[in-house]
């Protein structure tokens, strides 16, 4: 059946394919186009060749100027028949790109990501090639008006369609013009909660490219000059784009304020992506980032990863903007639980944590405190996760050297029997943590895994060193990848006799079957 409908789709293509390039060749074939864009009512499930063909028909108009209309100041419309072929031109434009847009929202998965990229790619066309005549930049932003409406709109997640629409936010002009549109369709009162994660996740892509603080505009612009940015509609002919990072600053504020008014933490999902939106994208932008202060405090109290993601916002404003957070520390020590392991921002939290305790004028019963207890937890995470819980807490006695009375070399049972320490305390201070030792770090020494051994051995051995900290900033997804390839694997056997083909010569199946090419 899947061959049957894959045959069917190369016949359809192939008679779409010569339909446009009978159109495109000759006038008296105008009404392929009509018989095109009559076929999308026919079709419900799979538009990808009619989307194919509509994105080289009017590719190839927009190019060859056939679409342009010479419009003359109280001069009335010309009535003859090459200006009438024109108008009826423009009209199966703006059809064509409204049933692309439709298309979005409805079809296979596959043939609404190419509906996107229809309706994108006839927008980049007019960009280059406007409708009018016109010598200045230019970019047709009513048509990223109903892209963005239609995306927002739906009744469905669009995280596939917004995934495949990050790589035109990677232009310029996109992001100056498509932050610029979603402040002006984005308010609305009661929005739903599809329309949230549409929105935010839509704001979030169109932050992907950094956008620079100087607001100096003269060398802005130089800069945009030197690095020469990718633009969507640029051509050699048109003027240079007036790309403004305040601009775009001004309008991620704006849509940042629409956003502020929904109820984003009625919903877990929601709340985590306008969290994990405003702490990666945001925070440098805001113009008055002390707003942010209450939303970020209420989910540290939240618990479990949305706390991890609010305290790095909560960092930042105690950093940047001398913002006062009560108990600071006790909320940092009580995030740190054996159910941090299920997280995927456990190494986030880990060196945020490294940052926070990086101050060498903290009292010393609270640093030991945490050397206690990423110590305690150590014994029950992975081994991963516990190479980086004890090099965080050789950090911490590196930085603090009087906390090295703590390391202990032996984990005998009456050492574990007699340890003051309170795990179950969730004040730093009242842990009683400076009459412990770390007989974990001794008992990890033996641990089966090399990796983690060896940094519970460095860990015992930073009692007479004196290294600087190690940083636990979490390793990039491209840094990572780049090492496994570096990396030499011992090659492994699989067979004692080398085989010389899929099955044995006494085998049965050879019998029965014949396998053919």
């Amino acid at each position: 059946m899947a061959a049957v409908q894959q045959n069917l789709s190369k016949m359809i293509s192939a008679q779409l394919r010569n339909k446009a390039n009978e159109f495109l060749n000759s006038r008296k074939h105008a009404n392929n186009l009509a018989d095109i864009l009559q076929m999308f009512e026919a079709e419900t499930d799979n538009y990808t060749p009619l989307l194919l063909t509509v994105e080289v028909i009017f590719t190839e108009l927009l190019r060859r100027g056939d679409l342009v209309e010479e419009i003359i100041p109280l001069k009335p419309a010309e009535r003859s028949p090459e200006a009438e072929y024109k108008r009826w031109l423009r009209e199966c434009y703006e059809a064509a790109h409204t049933r692309a847009i439709e298309c979005i929202k409805r079809g296979r998965t596959n043939s609404r990501l190419q509906a996107l990229v229809t309706a994108c790619k006839l927008m980049q066309a007019e960009g280059k090639h406007p409708l009018e005549q016109s010598t200045g930049y230019y970019f047709p932003s009513v048509k990223l008006k109903n892209i963005f409406t239609t995306l927002l709109d739906s009744e469905t997640s669009m995280s596939a369609p917004l995934a495949r629409f990050q790589e035109f936010t990677e232009y310029r002009d996109v992001q100056q013009y498509g932050l610029k549109v979603l402040s002006t369709i984005a308010y609305r009162k009661s929005p739903t909660s599809i329309y949230m994660q549409n929105y935010l996740e839509l704001l979030d892509k169109l932050l992907i490219c950094e956008i620079t603080m100087d607001n100096k505009g003269k060398l802005k612009e130089r800069d945009f000059e030197q690095k020469e940015e990718k633009l969507l509609c640029s051509t050699e002919d048109k003027a240079p784009f007036p790309y403004n990072p305040g601009v775009c600053r001004r309008y991620a504020n704006r849509c940042w304020g629409f956003a502020c008014q929904w109820p984003l933490c009625d919903e877990p999902r929601s709340h985590r992506r306008a969290l994990a939106l405003l702490v990666e994208r945001l925070m440098p932008l805001l113009t008055k980032p002390h707003l942010a202060t209450d939303m970020l405090c209420d989910s540290l109290d939240a618990g479990g990863p949305i706390s991890m993601l609010a305290l790095q916002g909560v960092l930042e404003l105690v950093r940047t903007h001398n913002i006062d957070y009560p108990d600071m520390y006790d909320r940092l020590y009580a995030m740190f639980e054996p159910e941090m392991f299920a997280t995927r921002y456990k190494k986030r939290l880990m060196h945020l944590a490294d940052i926070f305790l990086s101050s060498t004028h903290l009292p010393e019963a609270l640093v030991a405190a945490f050397a206690k207890r990423l110590s305690r937890l150590a014994l029950v995470a992975s081994a991963e996760d516990a190479v980086g819980l004890l090099q965080l807490v050789a950090n911490l006695l590196l930085r603090h050297p009087a906390l090295k009375r703590m390391i202990c070399y032996e984990d005998s049972p009456n050492i574990m029997s007699t340890d003051p320490y309170v795990m179950e305390e969730t004040c730093a201070s009242a842990s009683r943590a400076l009459g412990s030792s770390l007989w974990e770090v001794c008992a990890l020494r033996r641990h089966n895994v090399p990796a983690l051994s060896a940094a519970a051995a460095r860990l015992l051995d930073t009692g007479a060193a004196r290294a600087a900290p190690k940083p636990l900033a979490p390793q990039d997804l491209a840094s990572s990848f780049d090492a496994e390839l570096k990396r030499r694997f011992k090659t492994i056997e699989m067979n004692f006799v080398r085989p010389q083909g899929m099955t044995s010569s006494g085998d049965r199946v050879m019998q029965y079957w014949e396998l053919m090419a």
